[in-house]
Parts: structure tokens; sequence; C-alpha cells
């Protein structure tokens, strides 16, 4: 699988970048594409006057391209218009939601945790959006959340791979300090028990396109399934 974070599309962020971004992912000729949120950088009208749309139907991944969101996609109140927008494209948002990948596992898409600040939904539990798998402890749970915080919550449900993003792992030199402090990881692999999280530092960027101590970056994930005993 392919993994992105932290896209940020908009004006500076725009088409072109996008088309090379397209254009390493189709070369690392991925399975699935998933995308951590942040995808847009706020504002749905870049998106569409630069026609990204038919930029990213260009990718085609074997079991297609799933996204949750990020706090960026709900900034500026149009997140509906947004979720329309990527889904026209063949992007799937999942929104608290979980689907079963081709009978092999459970992917499941968030909420922000912030996003109740601009739409006034609040964050489901975890527990309540697994509740309906639990019959089936056998099949791998992947989680795609924005921000890596409450990590205990994943742990607690045994997912097995969290991907995460927000971070930009601070952007610009020192600010990597802050996040360190603020984030259990900020960047990079943590193994906690049975749970496995990784923290992009994201492909675009926030304000001015430029980092300090912190590269922009893909996910490139080789993920091998083993079974239980006696299964």
């Amino acid at each position: 699988m392919v993994a992105v974070s932290d896209l940020h599309l908009g004006i500076i962020v725009d088409n072109h970048r996008l088309a090379e971004l397209v254009t390493m992912i189709n070369d690392l000729n991925p399975d699935i594409i998933l995308l951590p949120g942040d995808i847009v950088d706020g504002d749905i009208l870049p998106f569409i006057e630069q026609n990204m749309a038919e930029t990213w139907h260009r990718l085609k991944p074997h079991f297609g391209i799933y996204a949750a969101l990020g706090n960026h996609d709900y900034i500026g109140g149009q997140s509906a218009n947004t979720i329309s927008r990527l889904e026209q494209t063949g992007i799937k948002v999942l929104r608290d939601e979980v689907v079963l990948m081709e009978n092999s596992f459970y992917l499941v898409g968030r909420e922000d945790v912030y996003g109740s600040f601009f739409n006034g939904n609040e964050q489901k539990t975890l527990a309540s959006i697994m509740a309906g798998i639990a019959q089936e402890p056998q099949k791998p749970v992947i989680v795609l959340d924005h921000q890596p915080v409450h990590l205990d919550e994943p742990w607690e449900q045994e997912v097995d791979l969290q991907l995460s993003g927000h971070t930009h792992r601070g952007q610009l030199a020192p600010l990597s300090l802050i996040t360190e402090h603020i984030f259990e990881v900020d960047h990079g692999y943590l193994c906690k028990g049975q749970l496995q999280i990784i923290v992009s530092s994201g492909f675009g960027t926030w304000g001015p396109p430029i980092r300090v101590g912190s590269r922009p970056e893909i996910l490139d994930i080789l993920i091998k399934f083993t079974s239980l005993a006696g299964d």
C-alpha cells in the first residue's frame, strides 16, 4: 500500500505538484492507496479550478483509494463540498466508518478529532466504530486517523496498524522540538504491543512551501498477513 498524508492541495501545492505525486505513486504500483487526512488546504475552489480531479483519475490502484479527513479538510466550512468532489474522483472518504477489504482486513477511517469545531460532528469512539466487527478478531484492522493522539484507544481495541499525519514533523526547525513534546510519536514508527503506528511528515506544506529539518514523503508499505494457529 501507499499512504500519503497532508497534501494540502490548493494554491501553493497545486495541480503540477499533484501530477508529480501521481507519477511517483504509479511508479510504486500499489494495491491500495490510503490518505490519512488534510487532502485539501481548506478551500476546495483551487481543486476545482485546476481540475485536480482529472489528475487523480490517473491513479489506478487495484483495490481503490480510501481517505480519512483532517482538520484542514473542514476549515472554511466546505467539508460537504470537499467530500463530494473527492468521491467524484474515486476516493472513498471514511467518516467514522469501517469497510472489509477483499475479505482480508478491515479498514477504519476516523473523523478528525477537531472536526467538531467546524461541523459539529464529534469523533465517535473507536470501540463504537468497531463494535460490528468484534466477532471476527482474526482479521487485521488498519486505522486511518489524521492526528496521532489518544493512542491507547487503538491499542485497547487491538488495532494492528494506525496511519496518521498532521504533525509535518514541525515543518520548520526547531518546531520539531514542540511536536516531539506534544505527541507520543510525531514522526516515523512506534510499536505498542500488537499495535504498530506510522506517522508521516506528509507530502505538502501548511503556509509557505518550505521545510527545514523535515522532509516531505510518501509511505510505501509492504504488509504481510500471518494466520493464527489453527486458522
